[in-house]
């Protein structure tokens, strides 16, 4: 748990975990969202190919279900952005730590992910913060739990959030 000095330049935060993480989940949530769109419309048009008189119709329909879908799932899509917004326009005033990660726990939000709680010293208070749930042990897993577990990684302590984000394993 040693500080450092913050000297990572905003392409050391977009190869960071934190944004790498952030990343693969708007994609993903993107892509899901792209491809569910257009199954449903080409579903839509499909269905009226026999009787073209329903196709306004069903393009309509189509329209009232997009935007019901899209108030559904597009705020978790903004989230995600907003959260790698925030780490590049804030890092700078984050402080710089070297810590081990050992204290695994598993995440509810995130099923079949887990996070590590790590310390810091903060003002000479010893606290505990954990990081994102970016590490699974499943087949499309981005961050293995076999690769960083008990591995010394640098991160960013943010002290509004308490949270901690992992920048990059060193161990």
């Amino acid at each position: 748990m040693s500080r450092m000095n913050n000297v990572f330049t905003t392409e050391d935060i977009k190869s960071s975990i934190e944004y790498k993480w952030r990343k693969s989940s708007v994609i993903l949530l993107s892509s899901i969202y792209a491809i569910v769109e257009v199954v449903m419309l080409f579903a839509a048009l499909i269905m009226n190919l026999d009787d073209i008189k329903y196709i306004g119709l069903s393009f309509q329909i189509w329209l009232i279900v997009t935007a019901t879908y899209s108030v559904i799932f597009l705020p978790f899509i903004a989230f995600y952005c907003y959260k790698m917004i925030y780490l590049l326009k804030n890092y700078q005033r984050f402080d710089s730590y070297e810590v081990m990660l050992d204290n695994v726990s598993t995440s509810y939000a995130y099923r079949g992910a887990v996070y590590y709680t790590v310390v810091v010293d903060v003002d000479g208070e010893r606290r505990q913060v954990a990081t994102n749930p970016y590490f699974s042990s499943g087949l499309f897993a981005t961050f293995t739990l076999e690769d960083y577990n008990n591995k010394k990684v640098i991160g960013l302590y943010d002290r509004t959030k308490d949270k901690f984000y992992i920048v990059k394993k060193i161990g």
